[in-house]
């Protein structure tokens, strides 16, 4: 008996773990020896030698062997003492005499069978223990209970026990102890069968042991059968009816089970037809831990370290293979497929609640609900760093999926432990609505809740017949931080879009694709983005359509789109309702480019061809074409071809042109200027000022007209237009042809350079005015809010509107586009009608509009006849000089 004595002094797992196992080991010898005692009273042949037997005075050996001496002397033959020959025969192999032929035939039969028994003993210590089970009374006929030949066999563990070809019948199941090897000829040939009377929650094989302590167990080669189908109900769940029964809850009624087992491997098994699970690692327990999202199983209880490899399961009906609260799990080479499920979520392969460190390889999956889901339920630890890495899915509904239940909505609290997934290397055939989950769309793929996750290398092929009005590939409901790169997706014509975000309050956040390969695949949208999302990149991509639908679209411009073609689209992109026949490129995030020893500080600035400690430092602030330490503050402000220039921290709306050392104070306001020694405000020379409409300069404004004059806007008192050239006077407001004894106004000018007086955006009336025709402003405060959402203020000096005003502006025209405002030269040089008899340096009076001469009491001096006079028009041509007109005692001067 190999008991443990070196316990811990702690008293912790390890001191619980070694009780356990001596209590067992007792239990186990305690059983032997009874099944030995009850052996030894029917079965035990050679267990006492006759002389340990009294019989009257002596025993039974003594008083046998004097009567066998009586024997030997009544042996007489024809001649006496018998023919020679017979003497012979009575001469053992071994060479010993015997008076009697019977005493040597007993002697060498019976040394014959002892060596036998002997040599069977040696053998059977030297295979190392591995025992058949049908040695034990198993019937692989199936016609018997084979349950306690198995409990026999495997008793005490530290055995390998083997199932020849055939069928056995089990109606509690097969509990395997640690250090156990349980292994068949092959699937199919050999069959653990659960029979017609097994209880509704047996699970046909797992370990013994449920305490977290269970250790190196391995099943090998047979088949599993759950024979659900001795049960004929059928299941209800959520309204709907599925023609399979439902298991007994929890983890029971699987076919193949590791709770709470370190170092378990299941190999060549093939698992059909369970009530539950075809294959499930889990805790050392029946039912599954659900204490709430961020609250772990303790770690003792986990299964850990399993393997399961070159597996097939069927007909399960909930999931194929599947694992709960355990970690370091690998799943290679398996086949999972064709539900018989008695709910609709019965996936091929599930990581479920609570399962870390996981790796999937190599596996095939086909007509389930989802190939592959990782997972958890509301209440439970999600499924955490799980590598997919090598997996078709064929005909699934969905091909791969990973969320976390009642995690997804605005509302719901978001995942605290979904993350961190990887799929690599994985293919989605044909997903389709293939009734094993009634109601649920099919996808290739779905990323809800999940942070962290990198697709690559995803192939995804559709055949023509995909739901219409559906995406292929989804991401979706508070996912975040997702990767999608190196993706490939054709024959999806019927989709809604080849990739979609879902947007709207529970919109995912962070999305990047990248090595899009499309062909051939929706006639809808390529990629299309969601409502609200404003952090999706598209990086490289090659889309080709089939002559129909966009191959972008976006509800917003903050989509960043680098290096995509596309071709077979009606149009390259959609983006906030605006149609590009080709896809622009998009970029977001601070934006450095063709510039040395400059950036772009804020995400949304930009520093474009600049030198020299240039920086762009709030957001949508930009420097073009700058150097010498110029910098920009502010939002909506920018300096181009500037150096040694700077816009002011907490303003905004400041632009500098072509300047160096200019400073802006000031809002909404456009500057130039030159100055050395450093930015400073007293280097401006321009400076315009939006919200006022005021100009300011310190040096020249020139006219680009020939000659030029200071003119103003007048209303015609005909309401009509009055010619250029034409000399008028005022009458009362307006303007009409001056007669000779008027006093001129000016002349209608079609050359002037300044122009007062135009209306040109609104109607006159529109803003309040004070007396003296000052338009009155206020300051407010204006609230905004950006594309991202993102809410910010500024004060503002606006005009205060008129209240009385109620013209529409739709129906308004400047005075520029009226005839009955004439432009009226008042000083400067002039184009004037003349009469014939007009010279240089003559002066002239006004006679129906027309200069004529009067060189005493004239008002305009001619300085150039530039048309002579035409008798046809009536007038000739003069450039007149043009002054403000002043009576001094009634004359002029």
């Amino acid at each position: 008996m190999n008991l443990k004595f070196n316990f811990p002094i702690e008293l912790n797992s390890t001191f619980r773990k070694y009780l356990i196992d001596d209590f067992r080991t007792i239990k186990d010898s305690v059983d032997i020896i009874n099944e030995k005692l009850e052996d030894h009273k029917t079965n035990d042949k050679h267990a006492h030698n006759a002389t340990n037997i009294d019989y009257k005075k002596s025993n039974v050996g003594t008083y046998l062997d004097y009567l066998n001496e009586k024997m030997n002397k009544l042996v007489t033959g024809h001649n006496g003492d018998g023919i020679t020959e017979l003497k012979e025969s009575r001469v053992a192999i071994d060479g010993t005499p015997f008076n009697v032929l019977a005493d040597r035939l007993y002697s060498d039969f019976t040394g014959l069978f002892k060596k036998i028994e002997d040599n069977y003993n040696a053998l059977n210590t030297k295979i190392e223990r591995i025992v058949n089970v049908n040695d034990f009374g198993a019937d692989p006929t199936g016609v018997q209970i084979s349950d306690e030949a198995f409990k026999k066999a495997l008793r005490g563990g530290n055995v390998h026990v083997h199932m020849t070809a055939g069928t056995y019948n089990i109606k509690n199941g097969i509990k395997l102890p640690s250090n156990t090897v349980l292994s068949g000829e092959g699937k199919d040939i050999t069959i653990i069968r659960l029979s017609d009377d097994s209880p509704r929650e047996t699970l046909a094989v797992t370990n013994e042991d449920m305490t977290g302590s269970s250790e190196n167990i391995s099943v090998e080669s047979f088949t599993i059968q759950g024979n659900k189908e001795r049960f004929t109900e059928k299941n209800i769940s959520n309204g709907v009816q599925y023609q399979y029964p439902a298991p007994s809850g929890g983890s029971l009624s699987s076919n193949l089970r590791f709770a709470g087992v370190k170092y378990g491997y299941a190999y060549n098994i093939k698992s059909v037809d369970p009530l539950l699970h075809g294959i499930d690692v889990t805790s050392a327990s029946d039912e599954y831990f659900y204490q709430g999202d961020g609250v772990r199983i303790n770690e003792a209880l986990e299964s850990k370290y399993i393997h399961i490899d070159n597996c097939e399961t069927s007909g399960h009906g909930d999931d194929g293979i599947t694992t709960h609260h355990s970690r370091y799990i690998h799943v290679t080479n398996n086949v999972s497929h064709d539900p018989k499920n008695y709910h609709g979520n019965s996936n091929g392969i599930e990581f479920d609640d609570g399962t870390q460190y996981a790796f999937a390889s190599n596996n095939v999956t086909y007509n389930n609900q989802c190939g592959i889901e990782i997972k958890a339920h509301k209440e439970a630890n999600a499924a955490s760093m799980i590598v997919i890495d090598g997996h078709i899915s064929n005909g699934d509904n969905r091909s791969y999926v990973a969320r976390h239940i009642g995690h997804h909505i605005a509302s719901d609290v978001k995942s605290k432990t979904a993350k961190d997934v990887m799929f690599n290397n994985i293919v989605s055939l044909y997903p389709t609505v293939n009734g094993v989950y009634e109601g649920w769309t099919p996808r290739a793929m779905v990323i809800c809740a999940y942070e962290n996750v990198s697709v690559n290398n995803f192939t995804a092929i559709g055949d023509g017949t995909f739901t219409a009005g559906q995406p292929a590939i989804v991401v979706q409901y508070r996912a975040e931080n997702v990767n999608l790169h190196n993706i490939n997706v054709r024959g999806f014509r019927n989709a809604s879009a080849d990739i979609k975000i879902y947007g709207g309050d529970n919109r995912p956040k962070k999305i990047t694709f990248s090595n899009i390969n499309i062909h051939n695949s929706s006639d809808n949208i390529g990629i299309a983005g969601g409502a609200g999302v404003y952090d999706t990149k598209i990086i490289g991509a090659n889309l080709i359509g089939n002559g129909t639908g966009n191959a972008i679209e976006s509800y917003n411009s903050t989509m960043t789109i680098i290096g995509v073609q596309t071709e077979g689209y009606t149009n390259g992109a959609k983006i906030v309702d605006k149609l590009y026949k080709d896809i622009p490129t998009m970029m977001r995030g601070g934006f450095t480019g063709g510039s040395t020893g400059s950036g772009a500080i804020s995400r949304r600035s930009a520093v474009i061809a600049s030198t020299g400690e240039s920086f762009a430092n709030s957001d949508r602030s930009w420097i073009l074409g700058g150097g010498m330490k110029s910098e920009v503050w502010g939002s909506r402000s920018g300096i181009t071809n500037s150096l040694e220039s700077k816009t002011t921290q907490g303003s905004y709306g400041q632009l500098i042109a072509n300047s160096r050392g200019v400073l802006v104070e000031n809002n909404y306001t456009f500057a130039m200027g030159y100055g050395l020694g450093g930015a400073s405000r007293a280097n401006t020379k321009i400076e315009l000022q939006s919200t006022k409409g005021n100009i300011k300069a310190t040096g020249t404004i020139q006219s680009g007209q020939n000659f030029g004059d200071y003119a103003e806007y007048y209303e015609s008192q005909s309401g009509q237009a009055i010619p250029n050239g034409t000399i008028v006077t005022l009458d009362g407001r307006y303007i009409r042809k001056a007669q000779v004894n008027d006093e001129p106004l000016g002349i209608i000018s079609g050359t002037a350079g300044v122009i007062l007086g135009d209306q040109m955006f609104h109607h006159k009336n529109k803003f309040l005015k004070d007396d003296f025709g000052v338009t009155i402003t206020e300051t407010t405060l204006k609230e905004w809010t950006d594309d991202e959402g993102n809410e910010y203020s500024e004060e503002v000096e606006t005009p205060v509107p008129n209240p009385d005003y109620v013209e529409s502006e739709e129906d308004y025209k400047p005075r520029s586009m009226r005839e009955e405002w004439n432009v009226v030269g008042l000083i400067g040089q002039v184009f004037t009608k003349v009469k014939a008899d007009v010279q240089a340096n003559d002066y002239i009076r006004s006679e129906q509009g027309i200069g004529i001469k009067d060189n005493i009491n004239g008002y305009y001096r001619v300085l150039e006849v530039t048309t002579p006079y035409d008798v046809n028009k009536g007038y000739g041509v003069a450039v007149v000089q043009v002054r403000p007109v002043t009576l001094i005692n009634g004359g002029i001067k």
